[in-house]
């Protein structure tokens, strides 16, 4: 038996179906407005978690390429840029002590040599001062803190508590001069004659071993010495200069270390001393001392120094300080930048400044004028010696051999001096060739990263350009497929527009 089809239920059914064409008109025509495959994700869970993950991916690439790397690039650059720098200056300073070293220049053109030397030194340790958007490169964590101060203003409100640790590397040897004259020899007619034999003694070098600290004119208060064994001297000087001191030192054949304080550059210890001399900033090491340092290779030192001016280093960028003022403890390590360069991958971008520019580097330049300058005040003291030898107050024959005596003394100190002017600049030569080599090093560790990071950049833009294709396959429309879908779509809803319209024309009263 057939089911009876009212025009009612023609009517509702031609709707229905009008409904579905219209649903998937509207479907298509929004597809075509924005270009993508669904906008809710109720209407494709599927392709919703996708494109989720794929632009999750996606953003995280965008943000290493576009900020992490760029950044990181900068910095790098940044960085290289400085070493050059740095690099160049050293070459400046090794054709110097070139020059320097030769015997064709006379104390006056050393001299020059020398204050250019020092205004290339300032240049040098300038070079790690550079910054990258505010923040200084070579300097670590501290990024807000330059590596010299800018300002004896600045440099003035600074005091430290330093504590260096040696090894025999740090052992070094310097000439002093014995039965040396001075000035007030001079003006005191004393000539220096043996007790025993009453025959002229000339000047004569001695060597000393020393160890010498990163700064000069260090503060006369307080020290603290640690040594191999791990045994401590808290050393304290008063007004007076005399030396008290708290633990005992020895030496490894049982012998008691003295502490003592001079400020004589050309002092010698005795055999079992340590002698702390504050303004030139040098141990000078008696010979079994130093034998204990270079066998047990470990030995600490802590001084103060508060009288800090502009250009001066940092301290807390080298060694482990305390500032004596905040009382804030800084313990020299390791401090690595890390930038996030790619999924689970990090890359170091900073290089520290105890890495690239040597604080010894001062203190060698230090050496070179002191030489040349032991030199110039030699050569004025014979000049003078040679004027008095002309005067009428001097004209008696007591005075006039006591004066020629001098003359003979300086005369022998004199050669002293220039021959360790031109030792000390043939090691100039060696010194500034260490330096090269440090910065080169750096720079090649520099280029290494750099290089590291161009490849996580080309991998990263190939990355970015597939998360890009596949997001598009994933979201977006096929344009010609959508256009000749919506055209079908668009005439059969007419067509059941026209069909339902025609259906539906006559009703029962037609038939009545």
């Amino acid at each position: 038996m057939s089911m009876r089809i009212t025009n009612g239920m023609m009517v509702n059914s031609s709707l229905a179906n009008i409904q579905v064409n219209k649903n998937q008109l509207n479907t298509l025509d929004t597809q075509l407005s924005t270009q993508k495959k669904i906008n809710k994700p109720s209407e494709d869970p599927i392709v919703a978690i996708r494109a989720l993950r794929l632009r999750s991916s996606l953003d995280k690439v965008t943000q290493y390429l576009d900020k992490n790397i760029s950044d990181a690039d900068s910095w790098l650059s940044v960085t290289e840029d400085a070493l050059d720098e740095g690099y160049s200056v050293l070459t400046d300073l090794y054709n110097y002590c070139v020059q320097g070293s030769t015997d064709s220049y006379s104390s006056a053109e050393r001299k020059t040599i020398a204050e250019s030397l020092n205004n290339l030194r300032q240049a040098f340790y300038s070079e790690g001062d550079v910054d990258y958007a505010g923040r200084y490169v070579f300097t670590g964590f501290a990024t807000d803190v330059p590596l010299t101060y800018q300002s004896d203003e600045t440099a003035a409100d600074v005091d430290y508590t330093i504590t260096q640790k040696f090894t025999r590397e740090s052992l070094t040897l310097k000439s002093a001069y014995t039965n040396a004259y001075t000035n007030a020899d001079i003006i005191n007619l004393d000539a220096k004659y043996d007790s025993s034999t009453g025959r002229l003694i000339t000047p004569n070098v001695e060597a000393v071993h020393r160890l010498q600290l990163a700064y000069s004119d260090i503060s006369v208060s307080e020290f603290k010495i640690v040594d191999y064994a791990g045994n401590e001297a808290e050393i304290e000087v008063d007004a007076q200069g005399n030396v008290t001191t708290n633990g005992s030192l020895q030496t490894s054949t049982g012998g008691a270390i003295s502490i003592t304080t001079t400020v004589d550059p050309n002092y010698v210890p005795a055999e079992d001393e340590i002698s702390i001399n504050t303004t030139t900033g040098e141990l000078l090491l008696g010979e079994n001392v130093y034998k204990d340092i270079y066998e047990n290779n470990a030995f600490s030192f802590t001084y103060r120094k508060d009288n800090f001016i502009k250009g001066d280093l940092n301290p807390t960028m080298y060694f482990d300080c305390i500032d004596n003022i905040s009382k804030i403890e800084y313990n020299k390590e390791q401090e690595n930048i890390e930038y996030n360069i790619n999924f689970s991958q990090k890359l170091k971008i900073n290089t520290e400044a105890s890495e690239a520019f040597d604080i010894y580097l001062g203190r060698n330049i230090d050496d070179l004028i002191t030489a040349v300058q032991n030199v110039l005040d030699l050569e004025e003291q014979v000049t003078q010696v040679n004027s008095m030898l002309t005067q009428e107050q001097y004209s008696d024959s007591d005075s006039q051999l006591k004066l020629n005596d001098i003359l003979e003394g300086l005369t022998k100190q004199l050669e002293l001096a220039e021959d360790k002017m031109t030792a000390v600049y043939e090691n100039g030569v060696g010194w500034m060739q260490g330096y090269q080599t440090t910065i080169s090093e750096c720079k090649a560790d520099v280029g290494n990263r750099d290089t590291r990071l161009s490849l996580t950049k080309a991998r990263l833009t190939e990355q970015k350009t597939n998360f890009k294709n596949l997001k598009s396959q994933n979201e977006d429309i096929d344009l010609e497929e959508v256009v000749v879908n919506y055209s079908a779509a668009e005439l059969v809803y007419n067509a059941s527009l026209t069909a339902s319209a025609r259906s539906v024309q006559q009703t029962l009263l037609d038939f009545l």
